[in-house]
């Protein structure tokens, strides 16, 4: 036979070998009758009950770390917020949308600080406690450019977070993320260090955030607004925003609370209904976006990236990709610069505003309003 034929009948051999009924010998299970092989099968059952009679808890609980004791005085002050919003569909028909994020008690009678991104849109907001307490709250100021707001529910003797200073850290300390991220039900705890001090940054579709704290505690999708906190349990930051998975790994950033208290002060001493509201979000003009609105590249200004429908702005005809270059007699070069000059505007005052747009420059006349409260 030559060398082919002899390779052909070994592998029909091994094939029929291998799928012989007596090749593998069917499973005994407990209960089965005697047999040669199996004399005893009842011995199976014997020796598993003997077994599971003999589990017991035989060590004592570790102890406990410091942090966690941290943690539990902490989590009474950090909240869930949930948020109802209308969107509209393609064909502009509405429809309800939800939404929630995270949020931190900072005075106990019913103050909560979040960020803008978590509220924005909200026609109504749901305030979720550590326990399960429920209570409505209402949006009474929101800082769009800052990525900051401030929730009011009505109640007492709320268990307010202590306050710590962000100035103080250095990079290696340790610190604990708090919220309640990707609608778990409950929250959630993520430990990490300081990596980075001063970060600028600006997340996809918001406004350019400056001087936050980098941290490789995990924060995840709806950990937004919770509470940065030290090894004591105080406040240091609020989160934020997080890396892409793509693009970076543990790697998330929080509103140094240093620079967040006076704005947290102004608002609380100066009602929002008291201020100049334009009804628009900004960002510093960059090149790369001034080259895509075809505008010269080295313009600097305040981009509107988005326009709050029946706003003040949206009325006198500012509309997305705009830079507004001046208000006044004060010349914006920032987004910044545009909101610090509509402080010393009053509602009802009508402003001139230099704008400028792909089809050239233009003046707008608006007549500034109050800011909205989300009920």
């Amino acid at each position: 036979m030559r060398p082919q034929a002899l390779l052909v009948a070994a592998l029909i051999a091994f094939s029929v070998t291998a799928c012989s009924p007596t090749a593998s010998p069917e499973p005994r299970t407990a209960g089965q009758k005697a047999t040669p092989d199996n004399p005893r099968p009842e011995a199976t059952e014997e020796i598993l009950e003997a077994g599971a009679a003999g589990l017991a808890h035989t060590g004592t609980p570790a102890p406990h770390s410091e942090l966690s004791a941290v943690i539990e005085r902490t989590l009474p002050s950090i909240v869930n917020v949930q948020t109802t919003s209308v969107v509209r569909d393609i064909f502009g028909d509405p429809s309800q949308g939800k939404g929630q994020g995270s949020g931190v008690v900072i005075d106990e009678g019913g103050i909560i600080l979040t960020n803008n991104h978590v509220i924005t849109g909200a026609v109504s907001v749901r305030v979720v406690f550590n326990g399960g307490r429920t209570m409505e709250g209402r949006v009474i100021a929101a800082v769009a450019e800052k990525d900051l707001a401030i929730v009011k529910v009505e109640a007492t003797n709320l268990e307010a977070i202590a306050i710590g200073r962000s100035d103080s850290l250095k990079l290696g300390d340790e610190v604990v993320a708090l919220g309640y991220p990707l609608g778990l039900g409950g929250p959630t705890v993520t430990s990490g260090i300081i990596s980075g001090e001063n970060r600028n940054i600006q997340p996809q579709g918001g406004v350019r955030l400056e001087g936050l704290l980098q941290t490789d505690a995990a924060i995840n999708p709806g950990n937004s607004g919770g509470a940065l906190v030290d090894r004591a349990g105080q406040l240091v930051g609020i989160n934020t925003a997080a890396g892409t998975p793509a693009a970076a790994e543990n790697l998330g950033f929080a509103i140094a609370i240093d620079g967040a208290l006076p704005i947290i002060r102004e608002i609380l001493e100066d009602p929002p209904e008291q201020r100049a509201w334009l009804g628009v979000s900004l960002t510093d003009l960059e090149p790369a976006a001034a080259t895509q609105l075809g505008v010269e590249p080295d313009l600097e200004g305040a981009l509107v990236v988005e326009v709050s429908p029946d706003s003040p702005a949206d009325m006198a005809g500012i509309e997305q990709g705009d830079v507004v270059t001046g208000i006044g007699d004060t010349r914006v070069g920032s987004a910044n610069d545009l909101v610090e000059a509509l402080g010393e505007w009053d509602p009802g005052e009508r402003a001139e505003l230099k704008v400028m747009g792909a089809a050239g420059s233009r003046t707008e006349t608006v007549e500034l309003g109050q800011r909205p409260v989300t009920k």
